[in-house]
């Protein structure tokens, strides 16, 4: 058999053995597409709608329920019940009828208009960072606007300047800008990490359990192709289809959930290849120390929060303890999310992640050649024993 048509029966082989196994198609095809349609449903609205609070209020004055109604025009808030005691506001804070409190002061009208410090208390269901940080906003927003229209009525009641006035009461303005996640939402926040970690976690399963596969078969003496044709062919396959994924995941979907994304379609495909052949690699090594396939989906399991933790996007890095940070690199898919964040999302050049390339490559040589070894060590075993 000639050279040419060995490579060609090794590939289409490697190919029939990925397109014939249920569980790999059922991990390959079938996960991909099921989480990348499921995982972003919950996050859907991408930000939280208007949150019901309680509002306690002891002044009972015309300016305090102005604020009240103030506070329930925003979008961020409304207000659903008018509890008569702290206590009983707590009491619905607690079980979750409402998600925060405003609580108006005795006297807060009076002090207001006589130029008196007054102090508003609000408070929110903590539980939950975004909830809590769009009532803080919407209160906020609505004691400021209320304060700013107070000092201006009174400013002109003393006969200043109409054209001074805005100048006086708000010396300074700030704009805020969210830089790399316009919509402050979930979607844009969560997702694009998730998506890499799931191409990262399904290949793992897929290509692990394959190798593990072919392993047991090599032993009953079914498997005759050399490895060193066998394994690089598996290798181009896996890359293939996960690219192809990947155009999926980074572009219908992405464009589907409104994700903004900037990177060069040639960096990105770079990088994509360069992921996709360190997971494959980092996949079939695992292959070749676990006994059993469903292993494969086992580690998935148990390192995908570590993952997640590690990953720099859920806790800053800078954070992490300096051996916890070290260790996590042996995944791939700590680079790939810090380097598809950077220049997908935060639109960074390709050379400020040189660094990720070299961890990559770096993942390439040292499980490419821990295998060629393994090859190399099983090659001879098998002469030994003929």
């Amino acid at each position: 058999m000639s050279e040419k048509t060995s490579f060609w029966l090794t590939w289409l082989s490697e190919l029939e053995k990925i397109f014939k196994d249920k569980e790999v198609l059922l991990v390959v095809f079938g996960g991909l597409i099921f989480y990348a349609l499921l995982y972003p449903l919950p996050y859907k609205e991408n930000v939280p709608g208007q949150q019901a609070i309680a509002v306690v209020d002891y002044d009972r004055t015309h300016l305090a329920r102005q604020l009240i109604r103030m506070a329930d025009a925003t979008p961020q808030v409304r207000v659903a019940a008018h509890p008569a005691s702290f206590a009983e506001a707590e009491a619905l804070l607690a079980s979750g009828e409402v998600h925060g409190l405003l609580v108006i002061p005795q006297f807060f009208e009076r002090d207001v208009y006589l130029g008196q410090p007054t102090h508003l208390s609000f408070a929110g269901d903590a539980s939950y960072f975004l909830i809590y940080g769009n009532v803080v906003e919407g209160l906020l927003t609505a004691a400021v606007t209320l304060t700013v229209q107070t000092q201006v009525v009174s400013s002109l009641m003393k006969g200043e300047n109409p054209a001074l006035i805005p100048g006086q009461v708000m010396p300074m303005q700030m704009k805020t800008i969210p830089v790399f996640n316009p919509t402050s939402g979930y979607i844009s926040y969560v997702v694009p990490a998730v998506f890499v970690l799931i191409l990262h976690q399904t290949l793992l399963i897929a290509a692990g359990s394959l190798t593990i596969k072919d392993r047991a078969r090599r032993k009953l003496g079914l498997q005759k192709s050399p490895l060193l044709l066998t394994l690089p062919m598996r290798l181009i396959n896996f890359v293939i289809i996960y690219l192809l994924f990947a155009m999926i995941y980074f572009g219908f979907f992405f464009q589907l959930y409104g994700i903004p994304h900037a990177a060069n379609p040639i960096e990105l495909l770079a990088l994509s290849m360069l992921f996709f052949f360190s997971t494959t690699l980092f996949a079939i090594w695992l292959g070749y120390l676990l006994p059993r396939p469903e292993l494969a989906i086992v580690v998935v399991l148990v390192t995908s929060l570590p993952i997640v933790f590690t990953g720099g996007f859920v806790w800053p890095v800078e954070s992490l303890p300096k051996w916890i940070d070290i260790i996590s690199y042996v995944f791939p898919a700590k680079a790939g999310i810090q380097g598809f964040l950077s220049i997908n999302q935060m639109a960074a050049p390709f050379s400020s992640i040189l660094r990720e390339i070299g961890i990559l490559l770096g993942l390439c040589i040292f499980y490419g050649t821990w295998l060629l070894f393994r090859v190399h060590a099983d090659q001879k075993l098998s002469e030994n024993q003929y």
